[in-house]
């Protein structure tokens, strides 16, 4: 075994110093991760097809759950730390330890230093903790950024290959086929290392190999940082009794954590292609009521009124992507042909928009359908993002006192059922006042 230099003992005794100021930065930077990731969310909610919003809304559960585990690894790194500078500093000023007194009993203070007298063990193990967990963390930040990573790129080539008309079924097929030799490597690889064949001829040719090529395939970013680090710390418990129990401890850890990052997720239930089918189905409730200085900073899903006087409505329909999607196939108009001058073009595809968005909603008042209003295509801008949708305006109609009730319905097909998607908005006639 080689003999550290001088220079790697000192910087792994100090290591302390280094751990606390990229501690404190961690910290600081993971705690920016929730509402970083609450951005991507939206700029998912607005972008991506239904199928692609699936892989989506797998990957940032994924994200959101790397992103809470680095923020209590960090913190509680941070407190070990804290902990045994604390520890360090009183050893300095109570230099004797536990100081034998008239005080308490004498049995009593035998078995106190018998107990909790080893002092400079005690700090030894807390800089060790805290060194392990800041190792640890990194590490295991860097194995799931990985896999991250390749979600991540899964989500946008699935996205570009929907947009080229390849079937969302296909796709997974393909996907599968590519994975599968990967996902019967590591099986392999698993395999080889039980009792019955790890000190076998076939594992002593093949392990090494195949363990080299999933480890090289998996991690694209730091291979080296987390095939060392995740295989030291192993290799020291590997053999310990208690090493099943770290892992049931860990799991439970992971599983609190998984809890709350769902409970804690703003936008979860927009990804679920049932729950945004029930958003705005409720006819007995009014939209959301803001003080004077609030505003809503959130994703739209239902209509907005925004003039409601006595002969006179208007509101604006939000139009994500995941509808976008069925406005567009499901339009009888033909396509504008791709002959023409850039601008005629561009002009008759904004004619042909309104046309399918007329095919694609209907609306009712009070229960009475409308066949006569006026539509434009609006963005809808707030501190989420600025949001495309259609602009509605009704005229030549009598609103009664109290309230009324707007019913839009979209040809957005339910994924289980196929019907549409309908909202329902309660709204109060105004006298030259919206409300």
């Amino acid at each position: 075994m080689s003999v550290k230099p001088k220079w790697l003992r000192k910087l792994e005794r100090e290591s302390w110093q280094a751990e606390l100021i990229i501690s404190g930065a961690a910290i600081l930077g993971s705690l920016q991760l929730p509402g970083l990731l609450e951005r991507v969310e939206v700029y998912c909610l607005l972008s991506f097809d239904r199928d692609t919003l699936f892989l989506c809304y797998l990957a940032l559960i994924y994200w959101r759950i790397l992103s809470y585990c680095l923020i209590a690894a960090f913190v509680f790194h941070f407190i070990v730390r804290a902990l045994w500078i604390g520890m360090v500093g009183l050893n300095s000023v109570y230099t004797d330890g536990f100081k034998p007194n008239k005080r308490f009993a004498t049995h009593f203070q035998e078995r106190l230093k018998e107990e909790y007298g080893d002092i400079d063990g005690f700090i030894e193990r807390l800089d060790r903790l805290g060194s392990g967990v800041f190792g640890v963390s990194f590490a295991t930040a860097l194995v799931f950024f990985n896999f991250g990573l390749i979600g991540s790129l899964l989500v946008y080539l699935h996205s570009w290959l929907v947009s080229y008309d390849v079937p969302s079924g296909w796709i997974f097929i393909g996907l599968g086929i590519v994975f599968l030799p990967l996902f019967l490597l590591s099986v392999g690889a698993m395999v080889l290392q039980t009792e019955r064949f790890k000190e076998g001829a076939l594992a002593r040719r093949y392990l090494w190999l195949v363990s080299t090529a999933v480890s090289r395939i998996s991690y694209l970013v730091g291979r080296r940082y987390v095939m060392t680090s995740s295989n030291m710390v192993s290799s020291h418990y590997a053999d310990s009794k208690g090493f099943g129990w770290y892992l049931i401890g860990g799991f439970i850890g992971f599983m609190v954590i998984v809890m709350a990052t769902l409970l804690n997720a703003r936008y979860t239930p927009y990804f679920v292609d049932q729950a945004y089918h029930r958003m705005g189905s409720d006819s007995t409730r009014l939209p959301a009521a803001y003080a004077d200085d609030l505003v809503y900073d959130g994703v739209y899903v239902s209509p907005l009124i925004s003039e409601a006087s006595i002969s006179a409505l208007a509101f604006w329909i939000p139009t994500p992507e995941r509808e976008w999607v069925f406005l567009e196939q499901q339009c009888s108009e033909p396509e504008i042909d791709e002959a023409l001058e850039r601008e005629e073009r561009r002009s008759l595809s904004r004619l042909r928009v309104l046309s399918c968005a007329r095919e694609y909603f209907s609306f009712a008042i009070n229960g009475q359908p409308v066949k006569d209003y006026t539509i434009k295509r609006q963005y809808r801008v707030n501190m989420a993002a600025s949001q495309d949708g259609f602009h509605v305006y009704i005229s030549d109609l009598t609103l009664r006192r109290g309230v009324n009730l707007l019913e839009v319905t979209s040809q957005y097909p339910h994924e289980e059922t196929g019907k549409a998607r309908v909202t329902y908005t309660p709204f109060y006639r105004s006298e030259g006042e919206t409300r």
